[in-house]
């Protein structure tokens, strides 16, 4: 029932939904002050061909799943030498990952949550990424100021979608590409598609990664359910069960049965 509701409230109106969303993200990292919770998306399970090609991870390393959705959506980006943007980078540690690891020329996160860019700047600080507080909706950058634009399982819950969409086309210089990891119903991604046409943004990779989210919500749900029953307050439990999509989960069950879909995309402003 629970599970029921939020998934309507977070799928609702434009306004409460954004404000529901921004309620989540700076109320978890108070009641989660932990350190080495650096992510928050549902995680992915790589391919073994993926593994050869794309490099591996330490699979003993916590949320190293999670770990994995930032890995191999910038490794296919190539970002060696490039300027790059994580709108959404909420605790920070998907782009510090990308920094440390792939050596961009610059690697800069962007977040409305106050308390996630509190928390990234006292446990990342010394690291190449840089973070700031701002709206994806208006960026506080200028025009042509970056290579690539990582959005890793956020702009479902942004107010006007399609004016972010708009930002990232403003802000890519000629030849940039936004590679994006997210999940919603097809209605939802046609609409995405038709935001970024009307952008002028050109979809030149669309791959259904349902399956490699389902199966990396099943293999953590041990861990992640210990670790909810250890940190978590009661109270907060279930909520944060639907929140975190663990089995069971209105988001797990509609994943599954395939009511929504995870999605990876990279579509290019024109050269």
């Amino acid at each position: 029932m629970l599970g029921n509701l939020l998934f309507k409230l977070v799928r609702s109106s434009d306004g409460l939904r954004e404000r529901l969303w921004k309620l989540a993200y700076e109320t978890f990292p108070k009641v989660l002050p932990d350190t080495d919770w650096w992510f928050m998306n549902y995680g992915y399970e790589p391919t073994d061909a993926e593994r050869y090609e794309l490099g591996t991870l330490d699979e003993q390393q916590f949320q190293w799943r999670s770990r994995a959705m930032y890995h191999y959506l910038a490794a296919r980006a190539k970002v060696a030498g490039k300027d790059v943007l994580e709108v959404g980078s909420g605790r920070g540690g998907g782009l510090r990952h990308v920094a440390e690891t792939m050596h961009p020329a610059s690697a800069t996160g962007l977040d409305f949550a106050a308390s996630a860019i509190a928390f990234c700047h006292k446990n990342h600080a010394g690291t190449p990424a840089r973070y700031l507080e701002g709206n994806s909706m208006d960026m506080p950058f200028g025009p042509d100021s970056f290579d690539i634009v990582l959005n890793v399982e956020s702009c479902h819950a942004y107010r006007d979608q399609a004016l972010f969409i708009r930002e990232v086309a403003r802000v890519l210089r000629p030849g940039g590409k936004l590679h994006l990891v997210d999940v919603r119903a097809t209605w939802n991604w046609d609409l995405l598609y038709q935001w970024l046409t009307e952008a002028g943004m050109e979809l030149i990779e669309d791959v259904d990664i349902s399956s490699n989210v389902v199966t990396a919500i099943e293999r953590d749900e041990p861990t992640k359910k210990a670790l909810i029953k250890k940190r978590v307050p009661f109270w907060l439990r279930g909520m944060f069960t639907e929140f975190a999509g663990n089995v069971g989960s209105q988001l797990y069950e509609r994943l599954k049965n395939g009511e929504i879909q995870y999605r990876r995309i990279v579509a290019q402003r024109p050269a």
